[in-house]
Protein backbone atom coordinates (compact mmCIF):
# COMPACT_ATOMS: atom_id res chain seq x y z
CA UNK A 1 0.00 0.00 0.00
CA UNK A 2 0.84 3.44 -0.63
CA UNK A 3 1.69 5.70 2.24
CA UNK A 4 1.15 9.26 2.52
CA UNK A 5 3.54 11.27 3.79
CA UNK A 6 4.15 15.25 4.24
CA UNK A 7 7.95 16.61 4.58
CA UNK A 8 8.71 12.65 4.73
CA UNK A 9 6.62 12.09 7.88
CA UNK A 10 3.95 9.75 7.99
CA UNK A 11 1.08 11.06 9.10
CA UNK A 12 -0.81 9.07 12.21
CA UNK A 13 -4.31 9.12 10.05
CA UNK A 14 -2.51 7.70 6.85
CA UNK A 15 -4.33 4.46 6.42
CA UNK A 16 -5.33 4.06 3.29
CA UNK A 17 -4.06 7.16 2.09
CA UNK A 18 -2.56 7.22 -1.47
CA UNK A 19 0.48 8.92 -3.18
CA UNK A 20 2.74 11.16 -1.94
CA UNK A 21 2.13 14.93 -1.18
CA UNK A 22 4.45 17.10 -0.52
CA UNK A 23 4.14 19.95 1.79
CA UNK A 24 3.68 22.75 -0.68
CA UNK A 25 1.21 20.60 -2.26
CA UNK A 26 -0.33 20.04 1.14
CA UNK A 27 -0.34 23.41 1.97
CA UNK A 28 -2.02 24.91 -1.56
CA UNK A 29 -4.83 22.14 -1.25
CA UNK A 30 -5.67 23.63 2.64
CA UNK A 31 -5.65 26.84 1.39
CA UNK A 32 -8.06 26.23 -1.85
CA UNK A 33 -10.39 24.49 0.65
CA UNK A 34 -10.33 27.65 2.90
CA UNK A 35 -11.85 29.72 0.35
CA UNK A 36 -14.74 27.34 0.88
CA UNK A 37 -16.58 30.28 2.36
CA UNK A 38 -15.81 32.50 -0.45
CA UNK A 39 -17.07 30.63 -3.32
CA UNK A 40 -19.97 30.26 -1.92
CA UNK A 41 -20.64 33.84 -1.73
CA UNK A 42 -19.07 34.25 -5.24
CA UNK A 43 -21.85 31.44 -6.79
CA UNK A 44 -24.56 33.36 -4.85
CA UNK A 45 -23.53 36.55 -7.04
CA UNK A 46 -24.75 34.77 -10.26
CA UNK A 47 -28.32 34.73 -8.86
CA UNK A 48 -28.92 38.15 -7.40
CA UNK A 49 -31.03 38.85 -10.23
CA UNK A 50 -33.47 36.18 -9.00
CA UNK A 51 -33.74 37.98 -4.92
CA UNK A 52 -34.04 41.64 -6.40
CA UNK A 53 -37.53 43.91 -6.62
CA UNK A 54 -37.75 47.21 -7.47
CA UNK A 55 -37.54 48.33 -3.96
CA UNK A 56 -34.99 45.90 -1.92
CA UNK A 57 -32.83 43.24 -2.57
CA UNK A 58 -32.39 40.13 -0.39
CA UNK A 59 -29.38 38.46 -1.57
CA UNK A 60 -27.93 39.34 1.70
CA UNK A 61 -30.66 36.87 2.96
CA UNK A 62 -30.37 34.38 1.06
CA UNK A 63 -27.15 33.82 1.11
CA UNK A 64 -27.57 33.81 4.90
CA UNK A 65 -30.79 31.52 4.49
CA UNK A 66 -28.59 28.65 2.38
CA UNK A 67 -25.28 29.25 4.59
CA UNK A 68 -27.74 28.54 7.89
CA UNK A 69 -29.68 25.26 5.96
CA UNK A 70 -25.64 23.96 5.75
CA UNK A 71 -24.15 24.64 9.13
CA UNK A 72 -27.25 24.71 11.71
CA UNK A 73 -27.87 22.09 13.94
CA UNK A 74 -31.62 22.74 13.64
CA UNK A 75 -32.86 24.49 10.26
CA UNK A 76 -35.44 26.85 11.17
CA UNK A 77 -35.17 31.09 11.37
CA UNK A 78 -34.38 31.10 14.97
CA UNK A 79 -32.00 28.78 15.60
CA UNK A 80 -30.43 29.38 11.94
CA UNK A 81 -30.11 33.12 13.22
CA UNK A 82 -28.45 32.27 16.70
CA UNK A 83 -25.48 30.24 14.92
CA UNK A 84 -24.40 32.55 12.07
CA UNK A 85 -24.97 36.12 14.12
CA UNK A 86 -24.78 38.18 11.00
CA UNK A 87 -28.81 38.21 10.77
CA UNK A 88 -31.69 38.32 12.31
CA UNK A 89 -35.43 36.22 12.71
CA UNK A 90 -37.11 38.17 12.09
CA UNK A 91 -35.14 38.80 7.72
CA UNK A 92 -35.01 35.12 7.45
CA UNK A 93 -38.63 34.66 8.19
CA UNK A 94 -39.58 37.87 5.80
CA UNK A 95 -37.39 35.93 3.45
CA UNK A 96 -39.01 32.65 2.95
CA UNK A 97 -42.35 33.87 3.74
CA UNK A 98 -43.34 37.48 2.30
CA UNK A 99 -39.99 37.77 0.10
CA UNK A 100 -41.02 39.35 -3.29
CA UNK A 101 -38.33 37.25 -5.28
CA UNK A 102 -39.65 33.97 -7.73
CA UNK A 103 -39.31 30.51 -6.80
CA UNK A 104 -40.58 29.29 -9.57
CA UNK A 105 -37.43 31.26 -12.02
CA UNK A 106 -34.66 30.24 -9.51
CA UNK A 107 -35.80 26.50 -10.02
CA UNK A 108 -35.57 26.96 -13.62
CA UNK A 109 -32.26 28.57 -13.82
CA UNK A 110 -30.88 25.77 -10.99
CA UNK A 111 -32.29 22.86 -13.87
CA UNK A 112 -30.05 24.43 -16.67
CA UNK A 113 -27.22 25.32 -15.00
CA UNK A 114 -27.02 21.22 -13.58
CA UNK A 115 -27.77 20.40 -17.06
CA UNK A 116 -24.88 22.66 -18.16
CA UNK A 117 -22.62 21.18 -15.21
CA UNK A 118 -23.36 17.67 -17.06
CA UNK A 119 -22.48 18.50 -20.32
CA UNK A 120 -19.05 20.05 -19.43
CA UNK A 121 -18.61 16.84 -17.40
CA UNK A 122 -19.42 14.68 -20.29
CA UNK A 123 -22.31 13.06 -18.81
CA UNK A 124 -24.78 14.51 -21.32
CA UNK A 125 -25.05 10.86 -22.32
CA UNK A 126 -26.03 10.04 -18.88
CA UNK A 127 -28.69 12.15 -18.36
CA UNK A 128 -32.16 11.02 -16.73
CA UNK A 129 -34.95 12.84 -15.31
CA UNK A 130 -35.88 11.03 -11.96
CA UNK A 131 -39.41 11.54 -10.60
CA UNK A 132 -40.57 11.13 -7.03
CA UNK A 133 -42.21 11.90 -3.87
CA UNK A 134 -41.24 12.79 -0.87
CA UNK A 135 -43.50 14.07 2.39
CA UNK A 136 -43.05 15.05 6.07
CA UNK A 137 -45.54 14.27 8.96
CA UNK A 138 -47.34 17.62 10.02
CA UNK A 139 -49.23 18.82 13.36
CA UNK A 140 -52.49 20.54 12.79
CA UNK A 141 -54.58 21.13 9.57
CA UNK A 142 -53.40 25.14 8.68
CA UNK A 143 -50.42 23.98 6.81
CA UNK A 144 -51.03 23.84 2.96
CA UNK A 145 -51.98 20.41 1.64
CA UNK A 146 -51.59 18.57 4.53
CA UNK A 147 -53.90 15.39 5.10
CA UNK A 148 -54.34 12.10 6.32
CA UNK A 149 -52.28 9.42 4.11
CA UNK A 150 -49.74 6.91 4.62
CA UNK A 151 -46.53 7.93 5.72
CA UNK A 152 -43.55 5.84 5.29
CA UNK A 153 -41.76 8.05 7.36
CA UNK A 154 -43.16 6.73 10.35
CA UNK A 155 -44.90 3.78 9.15
CA UNK A 156 -48.51 4.43 9.39
CA UNK A 157 -50.86 6.96 8.24
CA UNK A 158 -51.35 10.18 9.57
CA UNK A 159 -51.39 14.19 8.60
CA UNK A 160 -48.71 14.67 6.05
CA UNK A 161 -47.37 17.07 3.57
CA UNK A 162 -46.44 15.80 0.74
CA UNK A 163 -44.33 17.27 -2.48
CA UNK A 164 -44.03 15.71 -5.93
CA UNK A 165 -39.97 16.23 -6.99
CA UNK A 166 -38.06 16.04 -10.24
CA UNK A 167 -34.15 15.52 -10.11
CA UNK A 168 -32.16 15.68 -12.69
CA UNK A 169 -28.81 12.73 -12.44
CA UNK A 170 -25.95 12.46 -14.49
CA UNK A 171 -23.19 9.57 -13.63
CA UNK A 172 -22.98 10.29 -9.30
CA UNK A 173 -24.00 13.07 -9.97
CA UNK A 174 -28.00 14.25 -9.05
CA UNK A 175 -29.36 17.47 -8.06
CA UNK A 176 -33.37 18.32 -7.21
CA UNK A 177 -34.58 20.45 -10.24
CA UNK A 178 -38.27 20.70 -9.47
CA UNK A 179 -41.02 20.51 -7.19
CA UNK A 180 -44.77 20.85 -6.62
CA UNK A 181 -46.31 20.87 -3.19
CA UNK A 182 -49.61 17.99 -4.07
CA UNK A 183 -52.60 20.11 -2.81
CA UNK A 184 -55.05 17.53 -3.00
CA UNK A 185 -57.94 19.59 -4.56
CA UNK A 186 -56.69 20.77 -7.31
CA UNK A 187 -54.36 18.18 -9.46
CA UNK A 188 -53.57 14.67 -8.75
CA UNK A 189 -49.64 13.79 -8.00
CA UNK A 190 -49.91 12.44 -11.26
CA UNK A 191 -50.94 15.48 -13.22
CA UNK A 192 -47.90 17.33 -10.95
CA UNK A 193 -45.46 14.44 -11.95
CA UNK A 194 -46.44 14.88 -15.79
CA UNK A 195 -46.52 18.85 -15.36
CA UNK A 196 -42.70 18.41 -14.20
CA UNK A 197 -41.47 16.12 -17.15
CA UNK A 198 -43.68 18.67 -19.84
CA UNK A 199 -41.98 21.95 -17.99
CA UNK A 200 -38.20 20.69 -17.92
CA UNK A 201 -38.46 18.20 -21.56
CA UNK A 202 -40.79 20.38 -23.87
CA UNK A 203 -40.60 23.70 -22.32
CA UNK A 204 -36.73 24.00 -20.21
CA UNK A 205 -35.86 21.92 -23.82
CA UNK A 206 -33.25 19.80 -21.25
CA UNK A 207 -32.35 16.77 -23.54
CA UNK A 208 -32.83 14.04 -20.89
CA UNK A 209 -32.26 10.63 -22.46
CA UNK A 210 -34.92 8.47 -20.15
CA UNK A 211 -37.77 9.21 -17.46
CA UNK A 212 -37.88 7.03 -14.38
CA UNK A 213 -40.12 6.96 -11.50
CA UNK A 214 -41.62 4.38 -8.74
CA UNK A 215 -44.81 2.07 -8.61
CA UNK A 216 -47.14 4.85 -7.73
CA UNK A 217 -46.50 7.06 -11.06
CA UNK A 218 -46.09 3.54 -13.10
CA UNK A 219 -49.62 2.22 -13.04
CA UNK A 220 -50.50 4.82 -14.76
CA UNK A 221 -51.22 3.61 -17.95
CA UNK A 222 -52.25 7.53 -19.38
CA UNK A 223 -48.76 8.67 -17.76
CA UNK A 224 -46.68 6.07 -19.74
CA UNK A 225 -48.42 6.80 -23.46
CA UNK A 226 -48.20 10.62 -22.82
CA UNK A 227 -43.88 9.83 -22.81
CA UNK A 228 -44.20 7.44 -25.61
CA UNK A 229 -46.22 9.67 -27.95
CA UNK A 230 -43.67 12.50 -27.21
CA UNK A 231 -40.80 10.02 -28.13
CA UNK A 232 -39.30 9.92 -24.73
CA UNK A 233 -38.05 6.60 -23.32
CA UNK A 234 -38.76 5.67 -19.51
CA UNK A 235 -38.21 2.99 -17.19
CA UNK A 236 -41.30 3.05 -14.66
CA UNK A 237 -41.69 0.29 -11.71
CA UNK A 238 -44.89 -1.22 -11.72
CA UNK A 239 -46.44 -3.51 -8.49
CA UNK A 240 -46.37 -7.25 -8.96
CA UNK A 241 -50.73 -7.29 -9.41
CA UNK A 242 -50.25 -4.98 -12.58
CA UNK A 243 -51.45 -6.51 -15.39
CA UNK A 244 -49.97 -7.53 -18.74
CA UNK A 245 -50.46 -9.02 -22.19
CA UNK A 246 -48.00 -11.75 -23.06
CA UNK A 247 -49.52 -12.05 -26.49
CA UNK A 248 -50.96 -9.37 -28.94
CA UNK A 249 -54.14 -8.92 -29.13
CA UNK A 250 -56.96 -6.78 -31.01
CA UNK A 251 -59.94 -4.56 -29.93
CA UNK A 252 -63.32 -6.16 -30.92
CA UNK A 253 -66.22 -5.72 -29.26
CA UNK A 254 -67.57 -9.08 -27.74
CA UNK A 255 -70.08 -11.45 -29.77
CA UNK A 256 -73.34 -11.60 -27.87
CA UNK A 257 -74.35 -15.46 -26.90
CA UNK A 258 -78.02 -16.30 -27.75
CA UNK A 259 -79.95 -16.71 -24.23
CA UNK A 260 -77.06 -14.67 -22.21
CA UNK A 261 -79.28 -12.24 -20.18
CA UNK A 262 -78.21 -8.63 -19.95
CA UNK A 263 -76.97 -5.70 -21.95
CA UNK A 264 -75.37 -6.60 -25.45
CA UNK A 265 -71.97 -5.13 -25.30
CA UNK A 266 -70.58 -2.12 -27.75
CA UNK A 267 -67.51 -0.99 -26.41
CA UNK A 268 -64.31 -2.81 -28.18
CA UNK A 269 -62.40 -4.82 -25.25
CA UNK A 270 -59.21 -7.09 -25.70
CA UNK A 271 -59.38 -10.77 -27.34
CA UNK A 272 -57.23 -11.98 -25.41
CA UNK A 273 -56.74 -12.45 -21.11
CA UNK A 274 -54.16 -10.18 -19.84
CA UNK A 275 -52.21 -11.94 -16.61
CA UNK A 276 -51.06 -10.42 -13.17
CA UNK A 277 -46.91 -10.00 -13.25
CA UNK A 278 -46.91 -11.89 -10.00
CA UNK A 279 -48.25 -15.19 -11.70
CA UNK A 280 -46.25 -14.53 -15.05
CA UNK A 281 -43.21 -14.49 -12.90
CA UNK A 282 -44.34 -17.75 -10.66
CA UNK A 283 -44.37 -19.72 -13.55
CA UNK A 284 -40.18 -18.75 -14.36
CA UNK A 285 -37.64 -21.14 -14.51
CA UNK A 286 -34.05 -20.75 -13.11
CA UNK A 287 -32.94 -20.59 -17.03
CA UNK A 288 -35.07 -17.95 -17.81
CA UNK A 289 -33.00 -15.78 -15.79
CA UNK A 290 -29.59 -13.74 -16.36
CA UNK A 291 -26.58 -12.94 -13.83
CA UNK A 292 -25.17 -9.89 -14.73
CA UNK A 293 -23.54 -6.74 -13.40
CA UNK A 294 -25.60 -3.53 -12.82
CA UNK A 295 -23.44 -0.97 -12.05
CA UNK A 296 -20.56 0.19 -9.74
CA UNK A 297 -21.62 1.15 -6.10
CA UNK A 298 -20.39 4.05 -4.43
CA UNK A 299 -17.43 2.48 -2.84
CA UNK A 300 -16.06 1.12 -6.09
CA UNK A 301 -17.68 -2.49 -5.66
CA UNK A 302 -19.42 -3.80 -8.03
CA UNK A 303 -23.45 -4.70 -8.17
CA UNK A 304 -25.11 -7.80 -9.05
CA UNK A 305 -28.75 -9.19 -9.71
CA UNK A 306 -30.31 -11.41 -11.70
CA UNK A 307 -32.64 -10.35 -14.47
CA UNK A 308 -35.08 -11.42 -16.68
CA UNK A 309 -36.72 -9.29 -19.71
CA UNK A 310 -39.59 -10.11 -22.39
CA UNK A 311 -41.58 -8.17 -24.47
CA UNK A 312 -45.29 -7.43 -23.22
CA UNK A 313 -47.83 -5.40 -23.96
CA UNK A 314 -50.55 -3.05 -22.52
CA UNK A 315 -53.59 -1.18 -23.42
CA UNK A 316 -53.05 2.37 -24.61
CA UNK A 317 -55.70 5.01 -23.41
CA UNK A 318 -54.47 7.69 -26.03
CA UNK A 319 -54.89 5.64 -29.35
CA UNK A 320 -57.28 2.98 -27.79
CA UNK A 321 -54.97 0.45 -29.16
CA UNK A 322 -52.12 -2.27 -28.01
CA UNK A 323 -49.00 -1.05 -27.21
CA UNK A 324 -45.66 -2.47 -27.12
CA UNK A 325 -43.46 -2.65 -23.85
CA UNK A 326 -40.62 -4.99 -22.40
CA UNK A 327 -41.06 -5.98 -19.25
CA UNK A 328 -38.20 -6.01 -16.60
CA UNK A 329 -37.73 -7.79 -13.58
CA UNK A 330 -34.96 -7.60 -11.21
CA UNK A 331 -34.01 -10.16 -8.26
CA UNK A 332 -31.74 -9.06 -6.04
CA UNK A 333 -29.56 -10.94 -3.65
CA UNK A 334 -31.34 -9.71 -0.72
CA UNK A 335 -34.26 -11.21 -2.08
CA UNK A 336 -35.50 -7.97 -2.93
CA UNK A 337 -37.69 -8.18 -6.62
CA UNK A 338 -38.89 -5.04 -8.25
CA UNK A 339 -40.86 -5.31 -11.56
CA UNK A 340 -40.51 -2.65 -14.53
CA UNK A 341 -42.39 -1.80 -17.77
CA UNK A 342 -39.52 -0.01 -20.20
CA UNK A 343 -39.98 1.87 -23.64
CA UNK A 344 -36.50 2.37 -25.20
CA UNK A 345 -36.86 0.80 -28.88
CA UNK A 346 -33.55 -1.57 -29.75
CA UNK A 347 -32.46 -1.16 -26.10
CA UNK A 348 -30.91 -4.53 -24.78
CA UNK A 349 -31.62 -5.81 -21.19
CA UNK A 350 -27.98 -4.50 -20.03
CA UNK A 351 -28.77 -0.85 -21.19
CA UNK A 352 -32.57 -1.39 -19.40
CA UNK A 353 -31.02 -3.05 -15.94
CA UNK A 354 -28.64 0.65 -16.16
CA UNK A 355 -31.84 2.87 -16.63
CA UNK A 356 -33.84 1.01 -13.47
CA UNK A 357 -31.09 1.35 -11.10
CA UNK A 358 -30.83 5.36 -11.45
CA UNK A 359 -34.10 5.94 -9.61
CA UNK A 360 -31.53 4.74 -6.27
CA UNK A 361 -30.08 8.69 -7.25
CA UNK A 362 -33.08 10.78 -5.86
CA UNK A 363 -33.25 8.69 -3.00
CA UNK A 364 -29.49 9.71 -2.27
CA UNK A 365 -30.71 13.46 -3.23
CA UNK A 366 -33.56 12.99 -0.81
CA UNK A 367 -31.35 11.35 2.32
CA UNK A 368 -28.37 14.26 2.09
CA UNK A 369 -30.92 16.62 1.38
CA UNK A 370 -32.98 15.87 4.80
CA UNK A 371 -29.58 15.07 6.71
CA UNK A 372 -27.17 18.03 5.86
CA UNK A 373 -29.56 20.88 4.24
CA UNK A 374 -32.43 20.56 6.39
CA UNK A 375 -35.03 19.99 3.23
CA UNK A 376 -37.84 18.54 5.60
CA UNK A 377 -36.93 20.69 8.52
CA UNK A 378 -39.23 23.92 7.32
CA UNK A 379 -41.29 25.84 9.81
CA UNK A 380 -43.53 27.28 6.93
CA UNK A 381 -47.35 27.35 6.39
CA UNK A 382 -48.37 28.07 2.94
CA UNK A 383 -47.53 26.73 -0.12
CA UNK A 384 -45.15 29.41 -1.65
CA UNK A 385 -43.28 29.67 1.42
CA UNK A 386 -43.04 25.56 1.26
CA UNK A 387 -41.70 26.02 -2.53
CA UNK A 388 -39.10 28.64 -1.82
CA UNK A 389 -37.80 26.89 0.99
CA UNK A 390 -37.50 23.66 -1.80
CA UNK A 391 -36.03 26.18 -3.60
CA UNK A 392 -32.94 27.19 -1.80
CA UNK A 393 -32.25 22.92 -1.02
CA UNK A 394 -31.96 22.90 -4.82
CA UNK A 395 -29.79 25.75 -4.53
CA UNK A 396 -27.70 24.49 -1.68
CA UNK A 397 -27.42 20.48 -3.65
CA UNK A 398 -26.26 22.63 -6.84
CA UNK A 399 -23.15 24.15 -5.01
CA UNK A 400 -21.94 20.89 -3.68
CA UNK A 401 -22.10 19.65 -7.14
CA UNK A 402 -19.87 22.04 -8.38
CA UNK A 403 -17.33 22.22 -5.04
CA UNK A 404 -17.58 18.29 -6.11
CA UNK A 405 -16.53 18.62 -9.78
CA UNK A 406 -13.99 20.90 -8.71
CA UNK A 407 -12.35 18.83 -6.15
CA UNK A 408 -12.62 16.55 -8.75
CA UNK A 409 -10.81 17.98 -11.59
CA UNK A 410 -7.60 18.46 -8.56
CA UNK A 411 -8.58 14.77 -7.72
CA UNK A 412 -10.05 14.75 -4.57
CA UNK A 413 -13.10 13.33 -4.02
CA UNK A 414 -15.13 14.82 -1.71
CA UNK A 415 -19.11 13.87 -0.20
CA UNK A 416 -21.61 16.55 0.73
CA UNK A 417 -20.91 16.09 4.66
CA UNK A 418 -17.14 17.05 3.66
CA UNK A 419 -17.55 20.59 2.17
CA UNK A 420 -20.13 20.92 5.14
CA UNK A 421 -17.64 20.16 7.77
CA UNK A 422 -15.35 22.65 5.57
CA UNK A 423 -17.78 25.42 6.18
CA UNK A 424 -18.44 24.47 9.43
CA UNK A 425 -14.34 24.94 10.66
CA UNK A 426 -13.99 28.03 8.27
CA UNK A 427 -16.72 29.96 10.28
CA UNK A 428 -15.38 28.56 13.34
CA UNK A 429 -18.78 26.68 14.12
CA UNK A 430 -16.89 23.65 15.37
CA UNK A 431 -13.83 22.36 17.06
CA UNK A 432 -12.59 20.79 14.56
CA UNK A 433 -9.71 22.58 12.91
CA UNK A 434 -9.46 22.61 9.02
CA UNK A 435 -6.31 21.15 8.59
CA UNK A 436 -8.04 17.80 10.63
CA UNK A 437 -10.60 17.59 8.51
CA UNK A 438 -8.83 18.14 5.19
CA UNK A 439 -6.25 15.19 6.70
CA UNK A 440 -9.64 12.69 7.36
CA UNK A 441 -10.92 13.91 3.46
CA UNK A 442 -7.60 12.39 2.17
CA UNK A 443 -7.52 9.16 4.14
CA UNK A 444 -10.72 8.09 2.34
CA UNK A 445 -9.53 8.82 -1.29
CA UNK A 446 -9.53 5.80 -3.83
CA UNK A 447 -6.37 4.32 -4.29
CA UNK A 448 -6.12 5.74 -7.77
CA UNK A 449 -7.76 8.00 -10.13
CA UNK A 450 -9.16 5.59 -12.25
CA UNK A 451 -11.55 4.33 -9.57
CA UNK A 452 -12.24 8.29 -8.95
CA UNK A 453 -13.17 8.36 -11.99
CA UNK A 454 -15.49 5.14 -11.51
CA UNK A 455 -16.96 7.32 -8.56
CA UNK A 456 -18.06 10.19 -11.08
CA UNK A 457 -18.73 8.27 -14.16
CA UNK A 458 -20.76 5.41 -12.91
CA UNK A 459 -21.71 2.90 -15.77
CA UNK A 460 -21.99 -0.78 -15.98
Amino acid sequence: MHTFAISQKKSPNSRNRTGFINKQKYESKINNFRLVESRLLQFLLSFTFYFKSKTKDGTSNAASYLKGLMVSRRRNCQVMAEELQNTSQQCLHHFITIGKWCYSKLMDRITLDFWHLLQQSGLEDDTCLIIDESGNPKKGRLSAGVKRQYCGQIGKTENRQVGVFGALCGGSLVNLVQARLSLGSESTKIDLAKEIIDHVVLFLKIKVKWVCFDAFYGRDANLLCNLIRIGLPFVADVPDSHKVWLEAFQMRVPVSVPGKRGRKSVYARPNRESISIRKYMSGLKKKDWTWMKVRHQSKGKKLFAWFHCREIYIFNPLTEKRQLLQLLIRKDIDGTIKYSLCYKPGASMKELAYMQCKRFFIEKSFREGKKELGLNEYQTRSAQSWHKHMAMIMLGQLFMNTQKLLCYHEKVWVTTQDIILLIRSVLKLTLRSIRNIIDYILAKQPPDYRKLKKLLFIRI
